[in-house]
């Protein structure tokens, strides 16, 4: 109990405090762990609260010149912190997952494909644009209008990957049963650019009538978009 009243009361105290999830954040980043990271947000979002709190006790002694620092160093850090996770949020997601060699994966092309490079129903994969963001290709004749749509998972522990992105940006609608040629682009999120694993992609059709039914699977390396 006298270490908090000391904490609320020494005007200092609340803003050296901000070394630990600052020294938090540089192991979780050195460590590649989304959850350090996590666990020095909460800290500096309650060192926030800490800080508040002491603004009010300082104002309630008359020491009101003493929160000037205390305002400045937080504002500061607020703004670096919101900054840093604007434009280069940490996503380790893949950073410490394994690549079977018992699974066999597709190898992702790297141009775009026209009708003539697909065999019968085929599906094929390919990345011809930033890492993380790749299109898929199919010729199946549908027999029925409705839409594809892509799933994701990783492989070793059948995550979902992207569940509602994937789904809404994958989604391509057939209403002309003469189609069969059929493209659109996804997006991974999981993960960063480098950090590499194993996905397996399914492409799915939904029917208007309702019916739902996996279309084909491949297996492929992924990684995930930098945003």
């Amino acid at each position: 109990m006298k270490y908090i009243k000391k904490y609320f009361t020494i005007w200092w105290i609340p803003i050296v405090s901000y070394c630990l999830p600052i020294l938090v954040y540089i192991i979780g980043t050195r460590l590649k762990s989304n959850d350090l990271i996590d666990v020095a947000l909460i800290l500096f979002y309650i060192n926030i609260l800490g800080n508040i709190i002491s603004t009010i006790v300082q104002i309630s002694n008359k020491k009101w010149f003493l929160i000037i620092p205390q305002f400045l160093i937080t504002s500061f850090l607020i703004i670096y912190i919101s900054v840093i996770f604007s434009f280069s949020p940490a996503d380790y997601y893949g950073a410490k997952k394994v690549i079977p060699n018992n699974v066999e994966f597709e190898k992702l092309i790297e141009k775009e494909l026209k009708e003539t490079d697909l065999g019968l129903n085929d599906f094929k994969i390919v990345s011809v644009s930033q890492p993380g963001i790749y299109r898929f290709y199919t010729n199946y004749k549908t027999k029925e209008k409705g839409y594809f749509y892509i799933k994701a998972f990783e492989i070793t522990s059948n995550d979902r990957l992207s569940e509602a992105r994937i789904l809404q940006r994958s989604k391509i609608i057939v209403d002309n049963l003469d189609s069969n040629f059929f493209t659109q682009e996804f997006t991974i999120y999981e993960g960063s650019w480098g950090d590499k694993y194993g996905a397996r992609i399914e492409l799915w059709f939904k029917t208007d009538s309702g019916n739902e039914f996996k279309v084909n699977q491949k297996n492929y390396i992924v990684e995930g978009w930098m945003r």
